[in-house]
């Protein structure tokens, strides 16, 4: 099945016999030939099998005098069977089903007349038989079914009395958190109104800004959801008069300036009150006066419709790729239906949120459930957004019917670990691990799939109750822990460009976890220059880290010049220099993906993250479990290069050079690396960040970090063309593993003896080298063979 980002693939590997996927057709004048800067990811993509009935369809603007669209659906012999026109947004969602089968689509862009200027071109698409169905309903209809009175945003009043009844049983955990929460939120001062916009030089704004919001979040978001929802479930007035009186301090500072959505300074206080605002009105609806509920219905209103006019200014869309409006599309959602009948747009939020939701949302995720932006992003974003979905599921449109919103569970069960210190990829990943966020959602979505492994894996993170007290108690706990055995021990996310390798996927604190990243999304947002990339993890132990630091705060000059950067991470440098930073094009990809139960093979390709660097660049990977790896890295420059492959740790590494070795420990689990390049390697460690944490930061703002480790091995000699290999164990504190290594003419490799069988890897480092496996030839490029005591022999063989 063709994924929606397979478009973006760019160079075929001959070898594996895997060719660059074409457009069916051509792309006729007026459509643009490639993705357009911060724009979606066209959907159904050209040859998808899509798992949601009708599909919602993304494409595209037409540049010029395009001001609307005509989309157009035919049925294999070529018939018209669906037809919208004159929408002048790049995105539709059918108000019916199709029958199962196969079908194409088009798009015509229409000027002012109505005359078309341009036709896309049919791309082809099946709908199977069996998958949810989800037409589009007209939002004036979706909102008549909101009830008149309130609450009437996620909890209903009719719902109240059964809830409460479930908060000593089958809520208790939740309940009793929420109260805990909200009596530390009693003793919380008031926030004050923010003063960082007027500071005297724009490093000073910044991290006052930085400073505020991490405040406010602490003052405000911690405080007002969970007094606001205890008083709701419970009735006690000390809650409810707290939050009141915490929405009313903050109402007279306005929705403009530093607390508008649009304000130059930073949108992270107004990103905080569209989240809980809404909510906090809602749900304390009663314990207003008139004349209050006035002055907190006019502050919501014009909040949502400053939400609007933001999505709007950036044409949200047609190019969702901005981070923070990912959380707006569902805020105003849910501004829709707390305000229904009390502002006269509201059916217009909902429409422009719905057709957001039901189309491409999430910009960042995709229909296997994967998240671009990175382990940090993925928790709290995959978390914001539930208010919404909750809401429109409480009146009867079910979202969680659309893939991206069935699978997402299965991204943290895969590329997470649950009692990792560390959560790769992007921004936030050295922020320590998931825990209570990542059990929260994980609980969730354990809950509303009634799968028993998300919950398992939520008690291993933490105290699922501990997280968002509308996620923790919006669900009963009824569903029993199991463990993950029965699932495959590895997943491949390829929309996103990531993979998950586990040995032990049922046992977090034996788990060897190596995590690889190679993203069709490039190094936009808050994802870095990291294609190719890998972190392992050992029982949670971090023994490969992606190195620095997210602060002092976003886009300060540690965080641009070091974190983001190639160099930080467990990459390859051409002449000292790595990927294009802040790019949608430096982009790669997973080009191959195969897995056994003891052998697991992936390959990434990352040539054009480099801008021209390399012609080359893939990095085959082969896992045989419990705790051995080889790697090769192919590699090809247009003139001859110097090449640098990089290891980071959060401790100080032994490096042996004449044993070809690096070992990185933590807490006595243990990576041994023995690496190998007929282009010759010299090695060498630092401490040292290129650009110190603290760098452009005002003393007043100064942090005090740890450094990170820093393993380089570079080639002796320039070529065009050079592979570098590698065979790597990995062990636990008291784990042992009797491995071998070995070394034939052009080959390296590695031997493992186990009390359930014995076997071996190769990586071919010399072109055309004899194999010391029989199963492979002169061509191959990587060789396992496992040979357990009791069932069949695994092989795997990479290449001719």
């Amino acid at each position: 099945m063709l994924d929606r980002r397979d478009f973006l693939k760019s160079s075929a590997i001959p070898f594996l016999g895997v060719a660059a996927p074409t457009f069916a057709a051509a792309v006729p004048a007026g459509f643009p030939a490639a993705q357009p800067e911060r724009a979606l990811f066209p959907t159904p993509a050209d040859g998808a099998t899509v798992g949601i009935n009708p599909p919602g369809f993304a494409w595209w603007r037409a540049p010029g005098k395009a001001i609307a669209y005509r989309l157009i659906i035919q049925d294999r012999t070529g018939r018209r069977i669906y037809e919208a026109a004159g929408l002048p947004d790049p995105v539709h969602v059918p108000n019916r089903t199709l029958a199962p089968g196969n079908y194409a689509w088009d798009v015509a862009a229409c000027d002012a007349s109505g005359k078309e200027i341009a036709r896309r071109g049919l791309w082809k698409f099946t709908v199977p038989e069996n998958i949810p169905l989800l037409p589009w309903e007209d939002p004036k209809a979706i909102l008549a079914r909101v009830p008149d009175d309130h609450p009437r945003c996620i909890f209903l009043k009719k719902d109240l009395d059964a809830l409460r009844a479930t908060l000593k049983t089958t809520r208790r955990r939740a309940w009793e958190s929420l109260e805990a929460q909200a009596d530390r939120a009693l003793k919380t001062p008031l926030p004050e109104p923010p003063r960082y916009h007027t500071f005297d030089t724009p490093a000073r704004r910044r991290m006052g800004y930085t400073r505020y919001f991490r405040n406010f979040r602490g003052r405000v978001d911690a405080v007002l959801a969970p007094l606001s929802l205890a008083w709701l479930l419970s009735g006690d007035e000390r809650y409810g008069q707290a939050a009141k009186r915490l929405l009313l301090t903050i109402e007279p500072w306005g929705i403009e300036g530093p607390m508008s959505l649009l304000s130059p300074y930073g949108d992270e206080p107004g990103l905080s009150m569209s989240r809980h605002g809404a909510h906090a009105y809602d749900w304390l609806y009663p314990l207003f006066s008139e004349s209050e509920r006035a002055r907190i219905r006019a502050m919501t209103t014009g909040r949502a419709r400053q939400i609007l006019q933001r999505l709007r200014r950036s044409d949200y869309l047609a190019a969702p790729a901005e981070s923070h409006n990912g959380r707006l599309i569902a805020y105003l959602a849910e501004h829709a239906i707390v305000l229904k009948d009390e502002v006269p747009d509201a059916a217009e939020w909902l429409d422009y949120s719905l057709r957001a939701l039901m189309t491409f949302y999430p910009h960042w995720g995709d229909a296997d459930g994967g998240w671009a932006e990175g382990v940090s992003y993925a928790l709290a974003y995959n978390t914001i957004y539930l208010g919404a979905l909750e809401a429109l599921r409480a009146i009867g449109l079910d979202l969680y019917k659309r893939p991206f919103f069935r699978n997402v569970r299965k991204f943290f069960l895969y590329c997470t670990s649950p009692i990792g210190e560390i959560k790769p990829f992007g921004d936030g990943a050295e922020r320590g691990g998931v825990g209570s966020t990542g059990a929260a959602l994980l609980a969730h979505h354990g809950r509303r799939f009634n799968d028993p492994h998300c919950i398992w894996w939520a008690r291993q993170a933490g105290d699922a109750s501990a997280g968002d007290p509308m996620v923790a108690l919006v669900t009963e706990d009824t569903v029993k822990p199991e463990p993950p055995t029965p699932l495959p021990t590895a997943a491949v996310f390829r929309g996103i460009g990531w993979a998950g390798l586990h040995s032990a996927l049922d046992n977090p604190k034996e788990d060897t976890f190596f995590i690889f990243k190679s993203s069709p999304y490039g190094s936009v947002s808050h994802s870095h220059a990291d294609q190719n990339s890998f972190c392992i993890l050992k029982g949670g132990r971090a023994l490969a880290i992606p190195s620095g630091y997210y602060g002092p705060a976003y886009g300060m000059p540690h965080h641009a010049q070091w974190t983001r950067q190639t160099k930080a991470n467990n990459c390859v440098l051409v002449n000292g220099e790595g990927q294009i930073v802040r790019a949608a094009s430096a982009a790669g990809r997973i080009a191959a993906f195969q897995h056994q139960k003891a052998i697991t093979y992936l390959c990434g390709d990352a040539a054009p993250a480099y801008g021209g660097k390399l012609k080359r660049f893939l990095r085959h990977v082969l896992f045989l479990r419990p705790g051995v790896f080889v790697l090769l890295d192919e590699l090809e420059s247009p003139a001859p290069a110097e090449y640098s492959w990089l290891l980071h740790a959060f401790d100080q590494m032994q490096v042996d050079e004449g044993q070809s070795t690096v070992i990185s420990t933590r807490r006595g689990a243990a990576l041994t690396v023995r690496l190998a390049s007929e282009a010759g390697l010299t090695f060498s460690q630092t401490d040292v960040f290129d650009t110190p944490y603290n760098e452009g930061n005002p003393q007043e703002y100064h942090e005090k970090v740890e450094n990170h480790w820093h393993f380089t091995a570079q080639t002796n000699r320039r070529a065009a063309a050079a592979r570098i290999a590698a065979a790597m164990t990995v062990l636990g504190p008291s784990e042992k593993l009797d491995v071998e290594w070995r070394q034939a003419d052009g080959w390296l490799g590695i031997a493992l003896q186990t009390p359930d069988g014995t076997g071996e890897a190769w990586v071919q480092m010399s072109p055309g080298a004899r194999p010391p496996l029989a199963a492979a030839t002169s061509q191959s490029l990587l060789a396992a063979v496992w040979r357990p005591r009791k069932g069949e022999e695994e092989r795997l063989v990479i290449g001719t």
